[in-house]
């Protein structure tokens, strides 16, 4: 009984690697956008931080309202900068759950041509052994 060889294996192989990348290259770009969240969290506590603090004469109040500008200006930056990570994010998804749903398709014809080829083979046995059980009978 020879083994199985499924001849679209090389392209099988290469499906598979599409997919590995697409799937790294989705989780790199969750992985940014998290962090970009962390970044904006952290924005967050810094702003409450200069909220709570006291601001007892002038300086201190210009001070504080220039370091509240500056966290507005680096939270809006922080939020478009998440927008634009979910789009890419959002994309390397369908991206990868295409190049998936192509390995899906190589997986079930590999399936079925092994069920084929396991078919054939269990036909060659069949065939072998009513060859042996004939000869056997003529020779008995």
């Amino acid at each position: 009984m020879g083994s199985f060889t499924f001849r679209l294996q090389k392209v099988f192989e290469y499906r598979s690697l599409e997919e590995e990348w697409a799937k790294n290259f989705f989780l790199e770009k969750q992985v940014a956008r998290v962090a970009a969240e962390a970044e904006l969290d952290e924005i967050s506590k810094v702003r409450k931080f200069f909220l709570a603090a006291r601001a007892d004469d002038l300086t201190t109040r210009l001070e504080l309202e220039t370091r509240l500008q500056k966290l507005d200006d680096s939270e809006r930056s922080c939020r478009l900068l998440i927008q634009h990570l979910l789009t890419e994010e959002n994309e390397a998804r369908e991206t990868w759950i295409l190049k998936k749903q192509d390995k899906g398709v190589l997986e079930t014809l590999m399936d079925n041509a092994r069920i084929e080829w396991q078919h054939q083979e269990d036909l060659k046995e069949q065939q072998a052994l009513d060859e042996w059980a004939t000869q056997r009978r003529k020779v008995a």
